[in-house]
């Protein structure tokens, strides 16, 4: 006997919603998993270790940032900025938010929670605050075009990074960002040079965990502004400066540090620079986050963004590179043929060629146009000194041939002063004697 419509009707819908209620749980155990692969490199024990082989730091250097910038972490960290009203930390309902957080998922954190440490610059920037304008964010996103120091990409709960429609045309070819290849500037194609990052975790050493992946993330940003100095030819514009800042956080406390490069040479290497820690849920402590961020964006991000454009400013215009050999998109030389024929042809192909050099090489090339032109001027003042010398060593022989015709003159003189005294002591001894023996 068929079912009535009502119960098949009826079973159709608790199927279908067995259905959905599955898809969702599926969707968030597939999350859920998902941040746990990514996180799992950063739970080896030996994972700092392994960082420190790659000159990367969870600790301060023995001569620490410049004291200029330290100075600017005080500053970011007291500074008494605005705060939001009517949120859930108000005292009416901070209790209640608590309690509806504790036990809860990483997700739960960063979507209740985290606005109110870490807030979305978009959003505040459709608001009014226009100093954001050039600032984008991004969640869970993973940094595609970037390579990992160790283990797998940067895939942080949060990033704040520069809009890529901030830099014009010229700045994007100096920068070699081109779709669908890695670059040292870049966490994706509309991300460029990240400077904060954000991690949120639950559970034992949730923090350790959060501080390892933010270390990785942030020194793979910072990777991008020392490569950049290079290009540049002005390492001394990021040599221990605090160039990003990172915020891990629990449920219960909040931990902000800062970063650094120092360069000896060729050789890189990047620390970490404790700022703060504090309490979410106690009066004094609540806001410290929010206030540091809102700082940061008020007082280090113009500096950020003009570090980067004087940089950009330094570098030479791109130019097509008269070469026989070049190197393709995979790296491999390739010979190009010399032939008259189809001229404008090889031309654009030796052009097209030259963009899609590796920044690695365009900076190697930059670095020998650099080295050319400091021996050029070392020869040019060589030069000068040379003549220099000469002009001396000419006006010392004067000196010293026209004192000898001065001293061979008074020797002259003398002379013949010594044989004019003679003749006249002569004639006088010739008339004594005359006198004498007169005749």
């Amino acid at each position: 006997m068929d079912q009535p419509p009502s119960k098949r009707a009826r079973s159709r819908s608790v199927s279908s919603d067995r259905g959905r209620q599955a898809s969702v749980s599926s969707g968030y155990d597939s999350r859920a998993s998902s941040r746990d692969a990514r996180s799992s490199t950063y739970r080896d024990s030996n994972y700092v270790t392994i960082l420190e082989t790659k000159n990367c730091y969870m600790r301060k250097s023995p001569t620490g940032p410049v004291p200029e910038d330290i100075e600017l972490c005080k500053q970011l960290l007291q500074q008494r900025s605005p705060v939001p009203h009517n949120t859930l930390f108000e005292s009416e309902y901070i209790q209640d938010f608590y309690d509806a957080l504790q036990n809860r998922s990483e997700m739960r954190l960063l979507i209740d929670l985290h606005p109110l440490l870490m807030p979305t610059a978009e959003n505040q920037c459709i608001r009014g605050r226009q100093s954001l304008q050039h600032v984008i964010d991004g969640y869970n996103d993973l940094w595609m075009k970037t390579e990992a120091i160790y283990g797998s990409k940067p895939q942080p709960d949060h990033t704040r990074g520069l809009r890529w429609s901030m830099f014009d045309e010229s700045q994007r070819q100096k920068l070699e960002v081109q779709p669908n290849m890695k670059s040292v500037f870049t966490a994706r194609e509309e991300i460029y040079f990240p400077y904060l990052t954000g991690e949120v975790k639950c559970g034992l050493q949730a923090l350790e965990i959060a501080d390892r992946q933010n270390l990785h993330s942030m020194c793979v940003a910072l990777r991008g502004l020392v490569h950049l100095s290079r290009m540049a030819g002005c390492v001394e514009a990021v040599h221990r400066r605090i160039l990003g800042f990172s915020i891990s956080h629990d449920l219960e406390t909040v931990r902000i540090h800062g970063y650094y490069p120092e360069i000896d040479g060729d050789k890189t290497s990047y620390y970490r620079w404790s700022i703060g820690h504090a309490n979410i849920w106690t009066e004094a402590e609540k806001w410290t986050c929010y206030r540091f961020v809102h700082s940061l964006d008020e007082i280090f991000l113009p500096r950020h963004i003009q570090r980067v454009m004087d940089m950009l400013e330094r570098i030479p215009e791109p130019r097509d590179f008269s070469l026989q050999n070049t190197i393709d998109d995979g790296g491999e030389s390739r010979s190009i043929p010399e032939s008259e024929e189809d001229g404008s042809t090889l031309r654009r192909t030796l052009a097209l060629r030259s963009r899609g050099l590796q920044p690695e090489i365009r900076a190697m090339i930059q670095t020998v146009q650099q080295q050319v032109e400091q021996q050029s001027a070392r020869f040019e003042q060589e030069a000068k000194l040379r003549a220099r010398l000469e002009q001396q060593l000419e006006q010392e022989r004067r000196e010293r041939k026209e004192h000898e015709e001065r001293l061979h003159a008074q020797w002259e003189q003398e002379r013949q002063e010594q044989k004019d005294q003679q003749q006249r002591l002569l004639a006088q001894f010739e008339r004594l004697a005359q006198a004498i023996n007169p005749k």
